[in-house]
């Protein structure tokens, strides 16, 4: 990511926004209780000196660039009091909000949910509450200081800032760098980095400008400064190829005589250039079907050996819509060819109740400099304590792997969840330990210390829910996609060589608690655990995916008779690239009117390229772009 230094000397449009003689006024917006927005020399003052309840006020800004662009950064500083609510950094689409005018209205400015736009909220209020089933979280009366990441209406994740902020003012930055998929994001807020290089998914260039807006609550309130904001943008954004959508599963319902789904879809080649592979998840609103219990929940791949790998944990949640998107990119050898999924959501249901779900993938165009192209299963399935002599241990049997010769990275993903009433509410350390074998050589071994637990269940974007929701838990949050531990092993493998991998759990440690389970209940304790290693090898040589596919091929036409096949992709039409069916239509038309006898098409069959020779004019198929 460039620095701010060379976003200036290469700049393509940086604006002071203001603060000296290029400020542009903003336009100023009251939406509840209290004076509205002041200004007091250079400093935006949000929220009135009197800390009125209920306010809701906004300062918005012209569009100061027209088009989108690869990097949006903003930069300013920022003062927020302790108390009640905070407020939002908002990059709006112009597109659906305009590029000039007031503020659209938020709800909520710590919940800045805008259709088709980016946004960063401050929330300084979350006061420790420790009812069970209430909609506060913080039972454990955490720094009420947190930092959220909205895109497209929902908010995608929110943390407490590692440094303390409020009633300073403090510098702010906030990076959206886009790549391939989505962006990477960046906050800084004082000393402290809160995101760094975020992935969201599906965030891709749009032309923005900025919002800030902040609001108190009926029972709290706090101040909102704003001063020194610059707004740069660097490189007009590339265009870039819809990706190509494959669907898995469309509101499949279980229950207790149906708990998993499958289904076998075609996927495009290993060799075609997708740079990003993004899983969408979706549980639905299953009305008077709807399970009521957080359940274990897995969508699998079926491997070329016909084994079942699973790939993506999930958590039910207590009866609250779920929707993720997740990168699975580095399972990308298995997504390829003709594939089986399948997924499940627990195995018994409260009252023959299931859940209603939907699963797609969308394979984004681009290349990268590295490509996993090998994954290797380790140690999959439920590992159980049985006793603190034996904590888990039978299961995790050590693992001897053959290094590649074109090895260029590797890194592990592990996920591990824990169950039973011990299993699920008590931390577990563990540990992966490396060691190289090059020969007669061996290297010293590589220690990775990591805790399966997750403490901020409260901040889960799916919230609040029924149920005990808010509780850290031993790896999972209800009503969550369960995050892996990645293990970057690059530095500690030797190509041509061989490597040892041990998983060392520790047995658990209650000895800071109050009172110590009895045996037989820390022996019912187990842990789901799925994880691979994961090869990467320099990108070779990779051909732009096509994505025009013939659908249907009628009966003795000119593409009938040249034998191109129903499942075909057209790339090319006399050597024009298509990307659409309108690209084809212009194609055809200019060979007719060149008055051109024969064309050549080339099309894809599988990972197969042929170029057929077709007489000019109507093919006679049946398209679709995927």
């Amino acid at each position: 990511m460039p620095t701010f230094a060379t976003v200036c000397a290469t700049v393509l449009a940086c604006s002071l926004v203001c603060g000296g003689a290029d400020d542009r006024s903003p336009h100023s917006s009251r939406f509840g209780a209290g004076d509205g927005v002041t200004k007091d020399g250079g400093v935006y003052q949000l929220l009135d000196a009197a800390r009125t309840p209920n306010q809701s006020n906004a300062i918005a800004f012209d569009c100061a660039e027209t088009g989108a662009f690869e990097t949006v950064t903003l930069r300013c500083r920022v003062r927020v009091g302790r108390g009640g609510d905070g407020g939002a950094f908002a990059f709006v689409n112009t597109a659906e909000f305009g590029v000039r005018g007031p503020a659209p209205f938020v709800k909520s400015w710590v919940e800045p949910n805008l259709a088709k736009s980016f946004a960063v909220g401050i929330d300084v209020h979350n006061p420790k509450n420790e009812e069970p089933f209430g909609p506060w979280g913080n039972y454990q009366g955490l720094p009420e200081r947190e930092i959220s990441l909205h895109w497209d209406g929902r908010e995608i994740a929110k943390r407490v800032a590692p440094e303390e902020f409020r009633d300073a003012f403090v510098a702010v930055e906030i990076a959206i760098q886009h790549v391939i998929g989505g962006a990477e994001v960046t906050v800084k807020l004082g000393a402290g980095i809160v995101y760094d290089r975020y992935f969201v998914p599906g965030l891709l260039p749009y032309e923005s400008r900025l919002v800030v807006g902040a609001g108190t609550r009926a029972d709290a309130a706090t101040v909102f400064d704003v001063t020194d904001i610059q707004l740069s943008t660097v490189e007009p954004a590339r265009p870039r190829r819809t990706p190509l959508h494959v669907e898995l599963f469309h509101h499949v319902m279980t229950n207790n005589s149906k708990t998993e789904y499958s289904a076998e879809v075609s996927l495009p080649p290993q060799d075609w250039a997708f740079g990003r592979v993004i899983l969408t998840l979706d549980i639905h609103d299953g009305g008077q079907l709807w399970d009521e219990w957080d359940r274990n929940g897995e969508i699998y791949v079926w491997d070329k050996e016909g084994n079942k790998r699973g790939i993506v944990p999930f958590i039910t949640s207590y009866r609250t819509p779920c929707h993720w998107e997740v990168d699975v990119t580095h399972f990308r050898p298995y997504l390829t060819g003709d594939t089986k999924f399948s997924i499940q959501a627990g195995t018994t249901f409260y009252k023959n109740r299931g859940y209603a779900m939907s699963v797609s993938l969308d394979f984004y165009h681009g290349t990268t400099m590295l490509e996993p192209h090998r994954v290797i299963p380790m140690w999959l399935g439920t590992a159980k304590y049985k006793s603190d002599e034996n904590h888990f241990q039978d299961f995790f049997e050590p693992k001897t792997v053959s290094i590649p010769t074109d090895l260029a990275a590797a890194r592990m993903f592990v996920t591990t969840t824990g169950h039973s009433q011990v299993g699920e509410f008590t931390p577990s350390k563990r540990s992966v330990v490396v060691v190289a074998k090059t020969g007669t050589e061996i290297s010293p071994a590589a220690r990775f210390d990591n805790t399966v637990w997750k403490s901020d269940c409260y901040l889960n974007p799916n919230r609040p829910q029924f149920g005990t929701w808010k509780y850290s838990r031993a790896g999972w949050a209800p009503g969550d996609v369960v995050r892996p531990w990645w293990i970057e092993l690059t530095p500690h493998l030797v190509s041509k060589s061989e490597a040892e991998f041990r998983y060392e759990p520790h047995p658990y440690d209650f000895s800071g608690s109050e009172e110590k389970p009895a045996p037989d209940q820390v022996h019912q304790a187990s842990h789901v655990v799925r994880s691979y290693l994961i090869f990467y090898r320099m990108a070779g040589p990779t051909t732009p995916a096509p994505i025009v596919r013939v659908t249907n091929v009628a009966n003795g036409t000119n593409a009938a008779k040249a034998g191109i096949q129903t499942g075909d992709y057209l790339a090319s039409y006399d050597g024009q690239p298509l990307d659409s069916v309108d690209d084809l239509r212009a194609a055809l038309q200019a060979a007719v009117a060149a008055e051109k006898p024969s064309v050549v098409v080339v099309v894809f069959r599988g990972s197969e390229r042929m170029e057929i020779e077709v007489p000019s004019g109507r093919l006679g198929v049946n398209l679709s772009v995927r």
